[in-house]
């Protein structure tokens, strides 16, 4: 939390001060960049306030709350940032000094929490107290005018250090940092998703190639290593090839087309699209049959994979080919089996 007290005399009577504290809106119109009050009852309002700097534009709703009002001597105020997780307080305290003199108190008081509380207090800490004068000092000079108050020449009222140049640049600093750390955090956790979804992509990538490779060269047990428990391979299309395999199945297949296909698959290999959990590859067969026919085939797959093991394959290929020259093969090794 971060404190500032500030104390100054307003050259006007105590009761001709109130008359300008007790009205809510007047306050709100000291702040720089308040586009509206917007008053809720007695003791809430809502002001809008549009802060820039640079490119960046932010519009901020701060609920006030008047607790307290105890004229004409106090006013007890809280208030928080609708969108941020930012609260703060104050009081303000009066005084008679004199016939045409008031001592006023002004305490104030913010407080940020969750991730970005360092970063408010880091920004907010070195600049709440100059804030904190220059708004007092605002407040001073607009009471001393609504009151009658010949205003005196201000020393600095052009330069860079005049009040409303001060509370400016201490909102755009503000603005600035909150926004440009939200956006920079936003950045570094895009970042940081893409390279994970980068690294999960090239890793299920390596896993696919490695099942093709061992289905090519009829490693049922290399393959294996590739599958969840619960895979499955779903063969597109009506033919006799069609349909669903399980995990027993597939690994069985694959050790089979040893005898049907000598030479193995030997894949070649056309394109990998790879994208977090989902691979695609296409590739052509360039394989001999056990009776000596030539079987090049064109496949394409689609996998699914979790936590590494491949889930799903949708394979997509030529059917007609399949039918003609594997499914002879097939019958004639079925043939062969004794039966019991």
């Amino acid at each position: 939390m971060i404190e500032a007290e500030k104390s100054f005399v307003i050259g006007a009577p105590i009761d001709s001060v109130w008359d300008y504290v007790r009205d809510i809106g007047k306050w709100a119109s000291l702040l720089p960049g308040c586009r509206e009050c917007a008053i809720i009852d007695e003791h809430n309002s809502r002001w809008t306030i549009k802060v820039g700097a640079g490119g960046l534009v932010k519009t901020v709703n701060v609920l006030v709350c008047v607790e307290k009002w105890d004229g004409p001597e106090r006013v007890n105020f809280t208030y928080k940032l609708e969108s941020e997780p930012v609260v703060g307080g104050g009081c303000y305290i009066a005084s008679k000094a004199g016939p045409q003199a008031t001592d006023v108190r002004l305490q104030l008081r913010v407080e940020g929490s969750g991730p970005m509380a360092p970063m408010w207090e880091a920004v907010c800490k070195p600049l709440f107290n100059p804030l904190a004068g220059a708004f007092t000092e605002k407040l001073k000079t607009e009471i001393e005018q609504y009151v009658g108050v010949p205003a005196l020449p201000d020393a600095d009222n052009s330069g860079s250090g005049s009040v409303m140049a001060v509370v400016v640049r201490w909102l755009r600093k503000l603005w600035l940092a909150v926004a440009g750390g939200n956006q920079s955090q936003s950045l570094r956790s895009q970042e940081l998703l893409a390279n994970k979804d980068k690294v999960m992509s090239e890793q299920n990538k390596q896993v696919v190639l490695k099942f093709i490779n061992a289905m090519g060269s009829s490693d049922g047990a290399t393959a294996a290593t590739c599958l969840a428990q619960d895979a499955f391979t779903l063969a597109k299309g009506f033919g006799k090839f069609a349909g669903i395999r399980r995990y027993d199945t597939i690994v069985g297949t694959i050790d089979a087309f040893k005898q049907l296909v000598p030479t193995g698959l030997r894949p070649d290999i056309k394109s990998v699209t790879a994208e977090s959990d989902r691979v695609v590859v296409e590739f052509e067969g360039n394989a001999t049959t056990c009776d000596g026919k030539p079987y090049n085939n064109q496949y394409c797959m689609v996998f699914t994979l979790a936590d590494g093991k491949i889930k799903q394959v949708n394979e997509y290929f030529c059917t007609i080919l399949a039918e003609d020259v594997l499914w002879p093969l097939i019958e004639k090794m079925a043939d062969a089996i004794p039966q019991s």
